[in-house]
């Protein structure tokens, strides 16, 4: 007499089992993935305003003269130090580039190396027709977090100095 022959399955219990190891490395793996993509954002914010800043450098180089980034409420912008005689008879400085935020967004500019300016001076970064600029420390708060960018004088190269995530 012959026995049917018995089909190999998995069970109930390793089933059960696989699914509950499938969910702890889900469970393991999302909170660190939503890490993952809000320093991906955050670093975005500081090559936007990376890239703002090598415009500026040049712009100073190719026109061979000063070039400046002031700061406006919500915004920043790259404009002439010294505007030429067709700048001038306008009625507004040229307008080169223009770096807008969002109002949760605020960037600061620190510039450890000028006298403290007066109180109703304009928030302004020179950069001169060498490429170089003044040094200056950047600071960078938004709905993913904060950084702190540092700028080299001679090469407007920014490298990040501090991070944080929310």
């Amino acid at each position: 007499m012959r026995f049917p022959s018995r089909q190999r399955a998995f069970t109930l219990i390793e089933l059960m089992l696989a699914i509950a190891i499938g969910i702890v490395i889900l469970a393991v793996a999302v909170p660190s993935m939503r890490g993952l993509s809000a320093e991906r954002r955050l670093n975005a914010t500081f090559q936007r305003f990376d890239d703002l800043v090598h415009s500026a450098q040049l712009k100073a180089m190719a026109d061979q003269r000063s070039w400046v980034l002031v700061w406006q409420a919500g915004r920043i912008v790259l404009q002439p130090v010294d505007p030429t005689a067709e700048e001038r008879n306008n009625t507004a400085l040229p307008l080169v580039q223009e770096f807008t935020f969002d109002e949760n967004e605020s960037y600061v500019l620190e510039r450890p190396a000028s006298l403290l300016p007066p109180k109703d001076t304009p928030i302004e970064w020179t950069f001169w027709r060498s490429g170089a600029c003044e040094p200056a420390i950047i600071g960078y708060t938004g709905p993913e977090g904060t950084w702190t960018a540092q700028y080299n004088p001679l090469t407007g190269h920014g490298e990040i100095i501090d991070q944080r995530g929310k």
